[in-house]
């Protein structure tokens, strides 16, 4: 099967660690700056900033990336040449704690970072999503549902497949090789490549590519930061599980659990993909 293949999820649920191992799978090398990742993965908001679009009737798979909600009026015009969407999804309290270090608030400026946070919990997502609605982000639910719920009304002859961030972290040759599959690229998965493929996008390669990009501009980083920049770096810890938000006080982390346990869509898919309890 032909058409485009999809790679969505909201900011800082691991699209980028995806797309490393798909460019790793697919060319055979491990990439080594950033250049080398979106090759593989275009991303869809970059296309169409510089006024390009995906081919409307595909002759190959084609892979694309993108943060933007599957709703948006521009996607309609890839209605038919959509085969598949894998969407990933994150714990959004991790999702807010990775926002929080790439926002490079100093230690010594809390209320600032507790400004950020109570940002997100009041928005329920990104700050851009609040400040830039036409971006075609939308809040975290907003997302996640029309990916996984919506997604078939949207593009009618796609396949669905929700991976948890979470998952592939646990067991990454499992879960890559399920993505693999699922993407149906043209050849049959060999698991020695899916091995090849999940060593070379370990958190310390993922670093070198990310120091390499900046010793010979190889591209700005997925945030369109520029290589070598002064701001924090991509690259995280790849942290996951119940971190709490004490650490900006009390009662930061107690509005957060109110909006994690309400009755809201927030709280839906929270509970839905095991990250409310």
């Amino acid at each position: 099967m032909n058409g485009i293949r999809w790679i969505a999820s909201y900011p800082k649920a691991g699209n980028t660690w995806l797309r490393c191992m798909l460019a790793a799978y697919i060319t055979g090398e491990a990439p080594k700056v950033w250049n080398d990742v979106y090759a593989t993965t275009p991303v869809l908001e970059g296309m169409l900033r510089y006024g390009d679009l995906p081919p409307m009737e595909p002759t190959e798979p084609v892979l694309l990336k993108t943060h933007l909600r599957a709703d948006v009026p521009v996607l309609d015009v890839l209605r038919r040449s959509t085969g598949k969407v894998l969407y990933l999804v994150r714990n959004p309290r991790d999702i807010l704690l990775s926002s929080l270090r790439m926002a490079a608030i100093p230690h010594d400026e809390l209320e600032r970072s507790r400004a950020f946070v109570r940002e997100f919990i009041a928005t329920e997502g990104h700050q851009m999503a609040a400040l830039s609605p036409g971006v075609g982000i939308g809040s975290w639910p907003e997302n996640v549902r029309s990916w996984t719920e919506s997604s078939s009304d949207r593009f009618p002859d796609a396949d669905l497949l929700t991976v948890r961030y979470e998952d592939l972290r646990a067991d990454p040759v499992a879960r890559f090789a399920e993505i693999m599959e699922f993407l149906a690229l043209g050849e049959p998965v060999e698991i020695d490549n899916i091995l090849r493929a999940v060593e070379a996008s370990t958190l310390e390669r993922m670093r070198e590519l990310e120091q390499e990009s900046a010793r010979v501009g190889g591209g700005t980083s997925p945030t369109g930061q520029e290589a070598g920049g002064d701001g924090p770096k991509f690259v995280g810890e790849g942290r996951y599980g119940d971190r709490s938000l004490s650490f900006l006080g009390e009662e930061i982390e107690s509005a957060y659990q109110d909006l994690l346990h309400g009755d809201s869509a927030y709280a839906h898919y929270a509970k839905q993909y095991g990250y409310a309890d």
